[in-house]
């Protein structure tokens, strides 16, 4: 029976055996603490590793947060070194995660492994006294230790009695003495009398009196948890400078009943505010058709479709034209006199970007900026690119969270970087005749649009594509209700010649909008291709303290 017993056993021993395998043992460690003048703890770990099958190396977790006497406390390491191996850093819950070895290359026999860091706050100050509180060997190794030996140095200050020290071995939470400690006046020395299974480690408080370690001040501890976000202080104040020293003057500006002569509507809309967008080229299709170069035709689309539109070209581009006229008008009579917008739509894009592209290009070569603006705008964006690399370094190689706020800034140096746009005194001039029609277009009243009719009948079809450059197409064209009976001429539609002839000019006023924005979304369409405790006698438990945390193989 009793041999029955074990047969039914033994799959479940074989499976239980190969579980607990991690391929390896560390037949020594070595820990070195010299604890410095200031406070910090310089940690120095030689790890002896047997490798029963490859692998490619170990893997270290040294928890960075830790619980001191009912506290959460966190610990700041840094200059983490591995000599010989490669190495990774990473943060894994509350862990610092020293990964060592290379994912194509394994290791077998015996490694020895010597890790070095830096803690910066590793001493607990009380109101009478001072310790260092740490976790020798931690407890999450998860392989036997064959032998552990340490060693702690202090700096001259310091000062200790075999009553200063305790220390505890075992499990989490155990407090047994299997080690042999040697306390001196600035050294602590020891090792293990047994080995270590795995989730057994040895933890140690050192008690100090008061003033032998200067206390960390607030603004110290923050620098160094949180140094990194006075990089975007700088970054920002530099970059909110420049656009200050750059900000336009308020002008005075006075009421301007007429648009600029000889100005396309698409320069006008592109200087007042600083940006070519999409309406400023849309305009172009009302300014032509004025012109004489085209017409524009719309029918009912059928349920739930919109409006079919036609363009039809009427001339060709004439020396009255500015060169991106004749590029708009040619791209958008590429392929014959008549086109519809369906057969626009993911392939006009290029021409809306060509033309936008020019636009500006004029702008900026009529002297309207001043000529320093150019520069500063790189500068201020080569700022954001150097954020945006510090801020991605620091979130996704260091793990640091504080990288997103460079990274926010980085955006935000961006923006400036397209907002220097300080004018000339050239500009400043027709900045004041823009600014002052695109005023009187957004705030015209009905008495002084009557006159205006009165003294030229075509004084809307002269201003409407300034009112859709300008953004106010809508508010501009029911200003002309009850004034005007029929659309422009070269416009025709549902409802244009109907019955009531007053309801052709009011239904144009309503749809034709809405229809720009149908235009202007299918001109922009791209193909998907192309889009782009411890101290003062008692024992110490195993697991105190800060420190500690195990390791495993990769």
């Amino acid at each position: 029976m009793k041999r029955l017993w074990l047969l039914l056993l033994l799959p479940f021993w074989i499976s239980a055996s190969a579980i607990r395998a991690e391929y390896y043992n560390i037949s020594l460690y070595e820990f070195h603490i010299t604890i410095t003048p200031e406070g910090y703890a310089d940690i120095d770990e030689t790890i002896t590793v047997q490798y029963d099958q490859p692998r490619h190396g170990i893997i270290r977790a040294i928890p960075y947060r830790n619980i001191i006497n009912g506290k959460e406390t966190d610990f700041l390491i840094e200059d983490v070194k591995v000599n010989g191996y490669n190495f990774s850093t990473y943060k894994e819950n509350t862990n610092l995660m020293i990964k060592i070895g290379d994912a194509d290359t394994y290791v077998e026999g015996t490694q020895v492994y010597k890790i070095h860091y830096r803690v910066f706050n590793p001493i607990i100050f009380f109101n009478d006294h001072t310790e260092f509180q740490w976790n020798l060997l931690g407890n999450l190794w998860d392989v036997e230790i064959g032998s552990f030996n340490f060693q702690i140095d202090l700096p001259e200050k310091a000062f200790l009695n075999e009553e200063d020290v305790v220390w505890g071995t075992g499990l989490r939470g155990e407090r047994g003495q299997d080690a042999k400690v040697t306390v001196f006046p600035k050294q602590v020395k020891g090792h293990t009398t047994r080995a270590f299974g795995p989730g057994e480690g040895f933890s140690m408080a050192l008690r100090f009196k008061e003033g032998v370690f200067p206390a960390l001040s607030g603004w110290a501890m923050f620098k160094k948890k949180h140094g990194l976000l006075l990089a975007p202080i700088f970054f920002l104040i530099a970059g909110i400078v420049a656009k200050v020293y750059s900000r336009n003057k308020r002008q005075t500006i006075m009421t301007e009943f007429y648009p600029p002569e000889g100005i396309s509507p698409a320069i006008a809309g592109g200087f007042v505010d600083h940006s070519v967008d999409n309406n400023d080229v849309l305009c172009l299709i009302p300014h032509l058709a004025n012109k004489g170069y085209l017409k524009l035709e719309t029918k009912e689309g059928g349920f739930l479709q919109k409006d079919n539109v036609t363009f039809t070209q009427l001339k060709e581009p004439g020396s009255d034209l500015f060169n991106f006229e004749k590029d708009f008008l040619n791209g958008l009579f590429a392929s014959g006199d008549v086109v519809q917008l369906k057969h626009l739509r993911d392939k006009f894009y290029t021409t809306m970007a060509s033309v936008k592209t020019q636009v500006k290009s004029w702008i900026k070569a009529q002297g309207w900026y001043e000529a320093d603006q150019q520069k500063m705008g790189c500068v201020t964006g080569l700022l954001g690119l150097a954020a945006l690399g510090w801020g991605a370094f620091a979130l996704f190689a260091r793990q640091n969270t504080d990288g997103i706020v460079l990274i926010i800034v980085a955006f935000v140096l961006f923006f400036l970087a397209s907002r220097f746009n300080k004018r000339s005194p050239l500009g400043n001039e027709t900045y004041r005749k823009f600014q002052g029609f695109k005023d009187f277009v957004s705030k015209a009243e009905r008495p002084v649009i009557e006159r205006l009719m009165k003294e030229d009948p075509n004084y809307y079809d002269k201003t409407m594509a300034f009112a859709l450059a300008f953004g106010y197409l809508k508010q501009w064209n029911h200003k002309f209700e009850g004034l005007l009976t029929q659309p422009p001429s070269w416009y025709s539609g549902p409802m244009i010649y109907g019955s009531n002839s007053m309801e052709s000019f009011n239904h144009f006023s309503e749809s034709f909008p809405s229809q720009v924005n149908t235009i202007g979304s299918a001109f922009s369409s791209s193909p998907s291709s192309s889009s782009s405790g411890g101290g003062g006698g008692g024992g110490f438990s195993s697991g105190g303290g800060g420190g500690g945390g195990g390791g495993s193989s990769w």
